[in-house]
């Protein structure tokens, strides 16, 4: 969730500091500003799903207290497949914001906030295996597996996922 403002932040102090020319500054500046407005509203949302997931596991153990609407938690579950369906479109804008940025302000995005644990991958599937590592147990992993092939190949995303 504060992954997504972490990488924003990132993003702006390494464009700051790598940038020698440009050809579209104004571009380079709505793009940026686009990705910022789309990151924190991905987490907000993340927050949303981590609720909604609550909810329904509550109320898969406790019905008595937590069915509200009596319906065997039909109605939560509904509202947790919405949430992780909004989130799913929010990370795919995500995606290509980054890659409207990467090319707008003229920067290699891949480069930024990537690990060095990891020399035999590509610095841009590092950290994108770190953002989608910080969902692993707060998704399903077949969301998390769909999520990510929006920005690496299957083989990737399952050698991410530790799948």
């Amino acid at each position: 969730m504060k992954q997504f403002a972490i990488f924003a932040v990132l993003f702006f102090v390494a464009l700051g500091s790598t940038l020698v020319h440009s050809s579209d500054w104004s571009g380079c500046a709505n793009d940026l500003d686009r990705l910022h407005r789309t990151t924190r509203n991905a987490a907000d949302i993340a927050n949303g799903v981590k609720t909604k997931a609550n909810d329904f596991e509550n109320c898969k153990m406790y019905p008595n207290i937590y069915d509200f609407m009596q319906d065997r938690c039909r109605t939560m579950a509904s509202d947790y497949q919405s949430a992780l369906s909004s989130l799913e479109n929010e990370l795919s804008t995500v995606n290509r914001r980054i890659r409207s940025a990467n090319s707008s302000c003229g920067v290699d995005l891949s480069s930024i906030g990537s690990s060095s644990t990891k020399p035999q991958t590509s610095d841009f599937e590092n950290s994108m295996c770190n953002m989608y590592l910080d969902y692993k147990n707060k998704l399903p992993i077949e969301t998390l597996i769909k999520i990510c092939l929006q920005s690496l190949s299957e083989m990737e995303c399952r050698k991410c996922l530790g799948q």
